[in-house]
């Protein structure tokens, strides 16, 4: 187990841990009846256990410091809504949706919030070549109301209010940050 010689240098290195952006991601779209038990151990293990590791280990060492904090967990509009060729990853996404409530719910007595981003297609490493194919892209663009793929920019103005004060009092919510895809 890396997670616990991690968070302890963390608090070696800064002293406390006061939030955590707990971001794992990888997909491997295929349509059901495709689906290996490989594949869907990869993607469950590193979306769905990589979360639940890192955010146990750092909601233990936020309980010892006694000081609150605030968790964010990144997640997908997949954990929302289905599509095709996701059934791991939307599985792994839903799963870290519901993390983030129960969490709240165990966390809150400690002063420590919970709470997860949802965001539709952002441009990342992991995006580049799904979107690079034109028809996907238009199609993609055409179901956000703000007719554009999200860019990394996007997410930082929610992660800093999940873990500002501001949001002091919301704990247990998914954000969406999807362009106005769920809106239709």
């Amino acid at each position: 187990n890396q997670v616990a010689p991690m968070v302890q240098q963390v608090v070696w290195e800064f002293g406390k841990i006061h939030i955590l952006v707990n971001n794992s991601g990888m997909n491997i779209r295929k349509p059901l009846i495709e689906v290996e038990e490989e594949d869907w151990d990869r993607v469950v293990t590193t979306n769905l256990k990589g979360i639940f590791l890192v955010g146990q280990a750092v909601a233990r060492q936020m309980i010892q410091q006694n000081s609150g904090g605030r968790i964010i967990n990144i997640s997908s509009i997949l954990g929302a809504i289905g599509m095709p060729n996701q059934t791991s990853y939307a599985a792994s996404k839903g799963g870290i949706n519901q993390l983030t409530k129960v969490w709240a719910c165990e966390l809150a007595p400690y002063q420590i919030t919970v709470n997860a981003i949802g965001p539709a297609y952002i441009r990342t490493p992991m995006t580049k070549d799904w979107l690079a194919e034109p028809e996907r892209y238009r199609n993609i663009v055409n179901s956000t109301l703000l007719n554009r793929i999200g860019d990394l920019e996007d997410l930082a103005g929610p992660v800093v209010f999940l873990a500002s004060d501001a949001s002091s009092y919301i704990t247990g919510h998914v954000l969406y940050v999807d362009g106005g895809w769920l809106a239709r």
